[in-house]
């Protein structure tokens, strides 16, 4: 599925990883890697289909991906007019549902087979096809709605339950036991989404003057927190209290301004991963697109 698609590049969540997490993506037969070229093509249904190209063909690269089968491609080589349909295809469907959410294929330039350590030539995935559509994995799914971007902004105006959504989704990618959302209100930052234990309840008026949070808000930068134990920028008694030993959090940025964050936390140390780094700020932006949204 696709975490979050712009004109500049798309993260998403693939299931090539094998069922069992000892197995994932062994080093012979990894498939994403950092720096590896992909070829794409974008297939954008809708109305408007027969006046513009519904298909879209660039090519791009893997910036970053971790063991679970995520990643990020940065398109290198999106044409100028691809680039407007794509922006165009966006704004027009931004409330769309699943079933009009645009398809994508990745192809490996070159793929095909590649010699296995007893000589003999393996085969290469050479070709992969994701969409928005996501797997039902929320305690409390929208009816009819399986993606990222597409189920919460079927929720409309009710800003709550879309933070709410996409708190669940940053909590099941990262494989956290908690997260929040904080918003910027009349000078103060109030949590406006609370999933789980361990993390401020609805309402909570935020202190972004200390702690790992403050950090993440001032700095206005992605952080991790591996063991709250043994990092200085964490209120240790608090996360003793909350039993919390793990954190991500990612600054929610309105254009020049940092407006709030999303976090998520585990009660293990060594919880979280650079790659869940990037699924948490991929959805932060998300956060930041809906709010653009509310106010226009």
């Amino acid at each position: 599925m696709i975490l979050d698609l712009s004109e500049e590049g798309l993260s998403m969540s693939t299931n090539t990883a094998a069922e069992n997490p000892a197995q994932r993506f062994p080093a012979e037969n990894r498939v994403l890697e950092k720096g590896q070229p992909v070829r794409l093509e974008i297939d954008l249904p809708g109305p408007s289909a027969h006046i513009m190209p519904s298909k879209l063909e660039t090519t791009g690269y893997i910036a970053w991906a971790d063991a679970l089968g995520r990643a990020g491609v940065r398109f290198s080589d999106l044409p100028g007019e691809a680039r407007q349909r794509l922006s165009e295809w966006l704004a027009v469907n931004a409330s769309a549902q699943s079933r009009t959410a645009p398809k994508v294929a990745l192809a490996w330039p070159g793929a095909g087979a590649r010699a296995g350590g007893n000589g003999r030539q393996d085969p290469v995935p050479d070709h992969m096809s994701i969409s928005l559509e996501a797997e039902n994995r929320l305690e409390e799914s929208t009816a009819g709605s399986a993606t990222v971007q597409y189920e919460f902004k079927s929720l409309g105006t009710d800003l709550s339950a879309a933070l709410r959504l996409i708190g669940e989704r940053a909590r099941s990618l990262t494989r956290g036991s908690s997260a929040a959302i904080g918003l910027e209100h009349k000078g103060a930052i109030i949590c406006r989404a609370s999933v789980g234990l361990g993390v401020p309840a609805l309402g909570t008026k935020l202190d972004m003057s200390s702690g790992f949070a403050g950090e993440c808000f001032r700095e206005s930068k992605a952080l991790r927190c591996d063991d709250a134990e043994h990092d200085p920028r964490v209120d240790l008694e608090t996360c003793r209290r909350l039993g919390v030993r793990s954190i991500v959090a990612a600054p929610l940025r309105y254009e020049r301004d940092t407006i709030g964050l999303l976090m998520v936390v585990a009660p293990q140390p060594f919880s979280f991963d650079e790659g869940d780094v990037a699924v948490v700020e991929s959805l932060a932006h998300t956060v930041v697109r809906h709010l653009r949204q509310e106010a226009v």
